[in-house]
This record gives structure tokens, sequence and C-alpha cells, in this order.
């Protein structure tokens, strides 16, 4: 069946739509001028408050930024310079991360703040301080942005050195296994340290030689053969 065409004639006669549109529009912008300018502010208001937000929380980023790069040279300097590294000193320092991580917690920086809390308790021999800190950190930004194995790995020095050995070596299991972590050098001599500690030179002795075999240039190489050989005459 053929279809039948529609002439120019015709096709003048129909309605433009846009046309259509365009005219209802006018004729309500006449007929409510209050809601057409009340509509307007309402959207100006809206878009100057979204510009005022934004912009507040880049200056808070740059500003909690611009005052962890302070602190974190200070801490730099006195870990290159351990002497001039005092009480007094680390406790300043302490006290300007914890300021960053307090008033800019959900910032980047105040996150790295809370990361450098746990450093400085550890240093000043404060293990539960630090590992309260460093346990805080699981859920952070850090975490789901990479530093994950970071976080982990101060989490089991922290657990070492409260002699939490079995929460110990199970977080460094998790790094040793880890072939993206670049902890898994440091997680494994950790494994043989800890199996040292509680007496079980046999396991120790097996977990040298699997740091041996995964890492044969290692730069304490042959201080390993020789626990290695120390161990094995006990065991």
């Amino acid at each position: 069946m053929v279809e039948k065409k529609i002439t120019r004639k015709e096709l003048l006669k129909e309605p433009d739509e846009f046309m259509t549109v365009t005219g209802q529009v006018i004729r309500y912008t006449r007929q409510h001028p209050k809601v057409i300018t009340a509509g307007c502010v309402i959207v100006v208001i809206v878009a100057l408050a979204a510009l005022g937000i934004n912009t507040y929380f880049t200056q808070r980023q740059l500003k909690s930024h611009e005052l962890f790069e302070a602190a974190h040279r200070e801490y730099e300097a006195s870990m290159l310079s351990p002497d001039s590294a005092t009480p007094e000193r680390l406790d300043g320092l302490l006290a300007r991360f914890e300021a960053i991580a307090r008033d800019y917690a959900s910032t980047n920086a105040g996150e790295m703040a809370r990361l450098y809390t746990g450093h400085l308790l550890y240093r000043k021999g404060d293990y539960q301080g630090a590992l309260d800190r460093y346990t805080k950190l699981q859920s952070s930004h850090l975490v789901t942005g990479g530093l994950g194995p970071l976080v982990t790995y101060h989490i089991a020095m922290t657990r070492l050195a409260l002699k939490d050995y079995d929460q110990a070596l199970t977080l460094f299991d998790q790094l040793s296994k880890d072939i993206n972590s670049p902890y898994r050098r440091e997680a494994l001599a950790s494994i043989a340290r800890i199996y040292e500690l509680t007496g079980k030179n046999k396991e120790a002795v097996q977990a040298y030689r699997q740091y041996l075999k995964m890492f044969p240039e290692a730069p304490d190489a042959v201080f390993i053969k020789t626990r290695i050989a120390d161990l094995s005459a006990k065991a």
C-alpha cells in the first residue's frame, strides 16, 4: 500500500512544536513575573553557595597541606639528626601533628598527620598509643588510596614491640604473601625474628631460608646465612 505523501501546504498548516512551547513559556513568564524572578534568584543563590562551599574546601585542603608539610620538614630534620630529637622537640611535633589530624580530619593531610602521630608515639615508646593511631587509619582514605600495606606494616611492628607475637606474625605473614607490598622483605625477616624470640628455631631457619630464596641479593644476606647456621646447630 502506497503511503500518502504530505504536501508542503499541509506541512505549513501543522503547528510548529518549538514555536508552540516557546509561546507557552513566554505567556507564563508574562503572567507570573514574580515566580520567574524568585526562581532566578534561587538559582543564583544555589550557584553562589556551591561556589562558596567549593572554595572553602579547597582552601582547607591547601591550608592543611601547608601545615602538614611544615611539620613534616621538621620531623624529617629530627630523624636525620637524632641528637636534636629531644623529648621536648618530639612532644612539640606530636602536638602539631595531632592538631592537624584533629582540625583537618577529613583531609588527606589530616590522615597523614594521624599516621605521623603514630610514628612519634612509637619512637617515644608509647606503643599502645601508636597502635591506637595506626588502627584508626584502617578505614581511612590512605588505605583505600593504596597505602594499606604501609598501615599494616606499622601495626605489625607495633604489635611486635608490644610482644603480641601471634597478631604480629599474622600481619607479617599477610604482607609477605602480598606480591604488591613493598614490605615483603621486611615482613619475612620479621617472621623469622618472631620465631627466634619464641624459641622456634626450626621455623626460624625455614623462614630465613625462604627469605634468601626470595631475596638472594639482600644487603643482609651474609648475616642471614650466619643466623641459619647458628640456629641449625641449636635446632
